[in-house]
């Protein structure tokens, strides 16, 4: 009875350790905002002056049967176990908004690509693999130049807010 009792308190631990490591996303959505309980990380300790980190992922699963067009699909997602918050204000919150909607305008972007390269007939998975690796690395690019830009100026978050809205709208066909 006492090794029973030994083996369901080591599976216990072992269950309780691997559901921290579960993956928590959000995937982006015109109906739901980021909210603070989006950001469940701990800020570090040396966070160098930074008040927030906002994680975006932008993902894709293929389908491939042999010798077919792959079927691809793009998701942009926020990992909300690796982004934090330490100052609660409504225009953080904003900001991180807007970097969401600007990797969901990156996402769509590749959703048009992937629709191109099918009509196109090729059957190439790596090549779409890899279109899709360029331009998450421009996402990325542009949210490194917005941190600067945005941190700077958070009297740009209206200009911002209307810029991604148009934007995205150029590329409503691409939703998700």
């Amino acid at each position: 009875m006492k090794k029973y009792g030994m083996i369901l308190s080591v599976l216990t631990l072992i269950g309780l350790s691997l559901s921290f490591l579960k993956p928590d996303y959000l995937e982006w959505s015109k109906d739901k905002t980021l909210s603070y309980a989006d950001f469940k990380a701990s800020p570090p300790k040396n966070s160098g002056g930074q008040s927030v980190k906002l994680t975006t992922v932008i993902s894709y699963q293929t389908q491939q049967l042999k010798g077919q067009i792959p079927k691809v699909t793009i998701l942009n997602l926020v990992d909300r176990n690796a982004s934090w918050i330490k100052v609660k204000k409504p225009e953080i919150i904003e900001l991180q908004q807007i970097k969401f909607d600007y990797s969901e305008l990156y996402a769509r972007k590749a959703r048009k690509e992937m629709e191109t390269m099918n009509k196109k007939g090729i059957k190439d998975k790596q090549k779409y693999i890899d279109a899709i690796t360029k331009i998450s690395q421009a996402s990325e690019k542009r949210q490194r130049r917005n941190n600067i830009l945005l941190d700077d100026q958070p009297h740009l978050i209206k200009i911002m807010q209307k810029d991604i809205r148009d934007s995205l709208n150029l590329y409503k066909n691409y939703a998700k």
